[in-house]
């Protein structure tokens, strides 16, 4: 492999640039599918009765507002984009060259496989499409040089190591209705980029009681959050206009009338199949001999009677975590409430309409099959918020996994279920057959329908040690005449077949 050497000698540059007014995160209000509502808040001092702010990258339509203070007027809002130069360190041979242009340079470059020469001479350009350098030898030869060829690249002056690039930058440029030495201005939007995840566990405590613990992800991928009251908010809002960015944040001259959709996006605040990717941490090496290591037994925090401020706002419930700081590319998780709720173990089983006579004109029933039961928790939530569509890991007193399920949004006082496992203790069998038949029953126009009568039963075989309540249902396309054991018939749909 080739050796590449480097010669530098570094010092600071100082630059100086004019600033632009910057308006300091006060609160920001997350939802759950990527999009959140920030407030910006500061200070501005107007030069000649104007104010330039930075505009965010991709605001969604109609909600980028900028409020003054009391008795201060805005008469217009430009929206420009401008060049902004910015310096970043050069961190490869490529970034060296083209930080150094003009200045006196020493390149050594590779011939063939046993020769190389040696060029000095100024470094007139870099052109980086084809990586070719130009360079002028104290003999006003021109040299040409790839620099995938080079072996060593010195420079014989004083070298820059920091390399000036152009970036677009949009602004709002404000105009105020007169002159204001300072005023004060308050700056909301809405963005996409930074969503929370909230996550559930379950401890069972005891036969009738468990522990309910709820946990939030926040991801930023947006923007640097420093101090800032934090919000997460459950609920389903209406967001009309859903993603669309706001036609302020483009350079060009689109129709306005593009960003207005035909039909509704739906609200924002489902939960949909969002992951949390963590970044993979390497392990640690093993050591080259087997190696015992005793567990200790430890008092395991018991975290059931902490929780987060929060507040019910219409119909949506927020959670108040204080101010906090989320860096761009991270991930933070907080913890919001844990909770003692009282549950009932219930055991559940569906069996579909098995015959279906109506449709099959014959009963072909097998009283051997087994339908699934399945063994869930059926709790109470007497918290004071409503629980979200979230994933619930659920574990004994002993701290080992039962099982994952998800957690359906459940208002405060409701009951939700959360599946554990399938009960094969528990054994449930159904039986059809045909009873009384009567021919001509019914005329509809030239066709002629009997009427079957047809009995069924279910067979129900507990297997555990303890008794177990049993939610059974039963589908029919039938009218149900009679039930036993105080069944109850509930019509779900109207048929629309003769029946």
């Amino acid at each position: 492999m080739r050796k590449q050497h480097l010669v530098l000698m570094f010092f600071f540059i100082w630059c100086f640039s004019s600033a632009q007014s910057v308006l300091t995160p006060t609160q920001i209000n997350v939802f759950k599918n990527g999009t959140y509502y920030i407030v910006k808040e500061g200070t501005v001092y107007p030069k000649l009765n104007k104010v330039s702010l930075d505009v965010p990258v991709l605001p969604l339509l109609g909600t980028y507002w900028i409020n003054t203070a009391k008795d201060v007027n805005i008469s217009k809002i430009t929206y420009i984009t401008d060049t902004l130069k910015s310096k970043t360190t050069a961190e490869n041979i490529p970034e060296i060259v083209k930080a150094n242009k003009g200045k006196l340079v020493r390149v050594s470059y590779k011939c063939d496989d046993k020769t190389s020469k040696e060029i000095n001479g100024v470094l007139q350009n870099y052109f980086e499409m084809s990586g070719m350098l130009k360079i002028k030898t104290a003999d006003a030869k021109t040299v040409y040089v790839l620099v995938s060829g080079i072996n060593d690249f010195a420079v014989e002056e004083t070298p820059a190591d920091k390399l000036t690039n152009d970036s677009l930058v949009r602004h709002a440029n404000i105009e105020f209705d007169k002159s204001y030495t300072s005023t004060n201005l308050k700056l909301v939007y809405m963005q996409t980029g930074i969503q929370w995840v909230p996550s559930y566990n379950i401890k069972l405590i005891s036969d009738k009681e468990l522990q309910l613990e709820m946990k939030g992800l926040v991801e930023n991928d947006a923007e640097e959050i420093n101090n800032c009251d934090l919000t997460l908010t459950v609920g389903n809002p209406q967001f009309f206009y859903g993603f669309t960015v706001d036609p302020l944040a483009y350079q060009s001259q689109s129709s306005v009338a593009s960003f207005y959709p035909t039909t509704k996006s739906g609200g924002l605040g489902y939960y949909g199949n969002v992951q949390a990717q963590e970044d993979k941490k390497s392990e640690p090496p093993y050591d080259a001999y087997d190696t015992v290591i005793s567990t200790p037994t430890y008092s395991w925090n018991d975290y059931s009677t902490y929780s987060t401020d929060g507040e019910k706002t219409n119909d949506l419930y927020m959670y108040k975590l204080g101010k906090v700081s989320l860096k761009m590319g991270t991930k933070s998780s907080f913890l919001m409430f844990s909770m003692n709720l009282p549950y009932k173990d219930v055991y559940e089983v569906d069996i579909y309409d098995v015959v279906n006579y109506s449709y099959n004109s014959y009963i072909g029933n097998d009283p051997e099959q087994k339908f699934n039961v399945y063994h869930s928790l059926k709790l109470t939530n007497t918290t004071t918020n409503p629980l979200t569509t979230a994933p619930v890991f659920v574990m004994d007193e002993n701290l080992q996994p039962l099982s994952q399920d998800q957690m359906k949004y459940t208002p405060v006082s409701s009951t939700v279920s959360v599946q554990l496992a399938k009960a094969s203790d528990v054994i449930v069998k159904n039986t059809e057959e045909e009873g009384a038949k009567s021919d001509d029953t019914k005329k509809y126009g030239r066709e002629t329908y009997m009427k079957v009568t047809i009995k069924g039963s279910v067979v129900v075989e507990n297997l555990q040690t303890k008794k177990i309540t049993l939610s059974l249902t039963k589908s029919l396309t039938a009218e149900v005449t009679t039930t036993s054991d105080s069944g109850i018939v509930k019509k779900t749909v109207t048929v629309q077949v003769v029946n």
